[in-house]
């Protein structure tokens, strides 16, 4: 009996600590919302302006879309000459692609930009997740990649 005792009294605090650390993990509730569904909601009073893009190359990061991302997107390459800084004697030209995913869209930009090749320098490129919104208002894929081309416009002008 007197070794039950003893037991019993080692196991008693060996429970009580178990019964603090199991408490001390769980996430505090604020208004009756996990902290998950709190960061939810600050994000999306955050965006109270709807996005155009999901998600987009880096997202994960931490980066922030591209600020002429949006402009290649609509196709409006003096709106991209705004955002972006552009060397003198050059012009912007952007090239798009769609895919399913990141990769197709990806791809279907790269092989579009290996036919210029020798005629650009690459300023930049990235890849956005359209809204669910936008892809099917558009009836496109989701996926759209696009990249901006600085082109020198004394290229054709050198004489060899």
């Amino acid at each position: 009996m007197e070794e039950m005792k003893i037991r019993f009294c080692l196991i008693l605090p060996l429970l009580f600590i178990i019964c603090l650390s199991s408490c001390a993990s769980t996430p505090a509730v604020e208004g009756g919302k996990s902290t998950v569904a709190q960061d939810v909601h600050k994000e999306k009073k955050q965006n109270s302006k709807k996005l155009l893009f999901e998600d987009w190359k880096y997202k994960g990061f931490g980066q922030p879309l591209p600020v002429w991302f949006e402009a290649a997107y609509k196709g409006d390459v003096e709106e991209v000459q705004k955002k972006i800084s552009i060397p003198e004697n050059h012009k912007v030209e952007i090239v798009t692609a769609q895919g399913i995913n990141s990769d197709q869209a990806n791809k279907s930009l790269l092989q579009k930009l290996v036919v210029k090749s020798e005629l650009f320098e690459l300023y930049d490129s990235s890849w956005g997740l359209l809204s669910e919104k936008e892809a099917t208002d558009s009836n496109s894929y989701p996926y759209f990649a696009a990249a901006v081309l600085l082109i020198d416009n004394n290229l054709g002008n050198k004489e060899e």
